[in-house]
């Protein structure tokens, strides 16, 4: 059965305010497959070596996360929705998630990145695909504190 990302239960949520929650957002990102959802933390540091060849260094910021998302098969009509509302001027938006390093949910200003997928069995007449395979897409913390 398709998801609609217009229902409230989601892998993520995303909307066009801070106040985007599982119970208030633009649309919710299904569930990736198993195995298809690494989520990453990185920190930006600012370092150097002192005279005795100790790192002295300082975090600059926050931590940053990074969520990755792949489908092994996905319906066009629900990757073309949720790709049309990036489009539609939503580079950045609010995304709740939860952070599995901390064991919250946060909501986070966040940019989409490396969008891709295979299309199968294009029909020669109209160009459109039965369905995608191999879809997967990113959302990057924008880092505003």
């Amino acid at each position: 059965m398709p998801i609609d990302l217009k229902e409230s239960t989601g892998f993520l949520y995303l909307g066009t305010s801070p106040e985007t929650s599982r119970e208030n957002h633009s649309i919710a990102v299904p569930y990736p497959d198993q195995g298809k959802a690494p989520f990453t933390t990185s920190r930006l540091v600012d370092s150097a070596r002192n005279a005795q060849g100790t790192m002295v260094g300082r975090m600059i910021g926050r931590s940053l996360d990074k969520q990755e998302m792949g489908w092994s098969t996905i319906s066009c009509s629900l990757w073309w929705e949720m790709n049309r509302w990036f489009e539609d001027n939503h580079f950045t938006f609010y995304c709740h998630y939860f952070n599995f390093n901390t064991g919250r949910w946060l909501t986070r200003l966040m940019y989409i990145s490396d969008v891709k997928v295979s299309p199968e069995i294009i029909d020669p007449g109209t160009g459109e695909p039965a369905f995608l395979r191999d879809a997967s897409v990113n959302v990057i913390d924008c880092g505003v504190i």
